[in-house]
């Protein structure tokens, strides 16, 4: 953390190939918003060809009021919240709230780029963490929009390297177990990368895997499975009651629990990461028989399965200002001929992780199969 006169503050850090700052006048609402996108290891991402990304959160009632009067066209969806866009590009959070948004609804706000500086406008009475919640999904926002912007795919997967540091992906639906084999896998000497949205960006060397910037959330079943629902309980988190009660003593028990990565490490005891060179690409369903069945397969299969599991960017509305052609992706057809891909057929309920992650790494073992070219930075 830096000090800025006259009285801003602003935090600093990297996620995978992009380098931000976040400044306020608040010393809370900075640490509050760095806390959701600083992991507990560094960035293995090289130095260069790093993205510049500078957001500033400042207060100003009177420019909100006149940008609610101008503000018009469809609303346009962030992934928390829809926006109408201003005359002079400017976004406006507005009323019309998306029909599947969990979260409550987002204070008044506007978020709008110049200079080359993303700028946070909030309501003159809104408090610490109101701007700081503010501040946190704008700034997760506009990291997916810059790693879209490079040419990243956005997956319903979970990520986490074994301990040769290259990470595993798994994809599937909900109920598969993506999350218990993620979180199984870090604690096992790994690092955790993400929870159930993950970027696939191309880099150095190859593809990387990349936290989507959305924190780890558990269902208490998975919890309960790996033996940390009563760790989760005596916990105070950031994402449930501020940090200012234990997750026991909250109104209603949460139906996924939220945690930031040096809560990761301080109640789940894994390590996070911000991203990874990517390994192996592993596809889940639902088990046929009484024990866990991996399998190799061909480039096709998993491409049908990264295109079955793709998502839309978190970065909705927000594009990423990029000086002449955006990025292009290598497309998933690049993506499935340099990483290795698999099926695990297994039951979250009836198996044991352990196992399912022996079979599933040990059929290929660390390298993709004859004729791909290695991922490896």
């Amino acid at each position: 953390m830096t000090t800025e006169p006259p009285g801003l503050r602003t935090a600093t850090a990297q996620w995978g190939p992009v380098a931000w700052s976040y400044t306020a006048g608040d010393d809370a609402e900075t640490a509050r918003v760095a806390a959701q996108l600083v992991t507990t290891t560094p960035s293995v991402w090289p130095s260069y060809g790093r993205i510049r990304l500078r957001v500033r959160s400042t207060r100003d009632q009177a420019a909100l009021d006149r940008l609610e009067q101008v503000a018009s066209g469809p609303a346009r969806r962030l992934r928390e919240e829809n926006y109408r866009r201003a005359p002079d590009g400017t976004w406006l959070c507005c009323g019309n709230r998306p029909a599947d948004a969990a979260d409550p609804a987002l204070p008044r706000h506007a978020v709008g780029h110049h200079d080359g500086q993303w700028t946070i406008l909030h309501d003159d009475g809104s408090g610490t963490e109101q701007r700081a919640r503010t501040g946190d999904i704008v700034l997760r926002a506009l990291v997916a929009a810059a790693l879209t912007a490079r040419g990243g795919l956005t997956v319903h997967a979970s990520a986490a390297t074994g301990r040769d540091g290259r990470a595993v992906v798994f994809l599937g639906d909900s109920g598969t177990g993506k999350s218990t084999l993620a979180l199984r896998l870090a604690r096992a000497g790994g690092c955790l990368v993400s929870g159930d949205r993950t970027l696939l960006v191309p880099g150095p060397g190859g593809w990387w895997a990349v936290g989507a910037g959305l924190l780890p959330r558990f269902r208490w079943g998975t919890l309960e499975g790996l033996g940390l629902a009563m760790r989760v309980r005596d916990a105070a988190l950031l994402r449930h009651g501020y940090g200012r009660c234990r997750v026991a003593d909250l109104p209603r028990t949460p139906d996924k629990v939220v945690f930031t990565p040096a809560e990761s490490e301080r109640v789940l005891e894994v390590r996070t990461a911000d991203c990874a060179p990517l390994g192996k690409l592993v596809v889940l369903s639902p088990a046929e028989g009484g024990v866990p069945v991996a399998r190799a397969v061909a480039p096709e299969v998993t491409a049908a399965a990264v295109r079955a599991h793709s998502l839309p960017s978190d970065a909705g509305c927000l594009a990423w200002p990029v000086p002449g052609r955006p990025a292009q992706a290598r497309g998933i057809a690049g993506l499935v001929e340099e990483v290795a891909g698999s099926t695990l057929a297994w039951d979250p309920v009836r198996h044991r992780a352990e196992d399912a992650l022996l079979r599933v790494l040990a059929d290929a073992p660390g390298a993709p199969p004859s004729g791909r070219r290695s991922s490896a930075p």
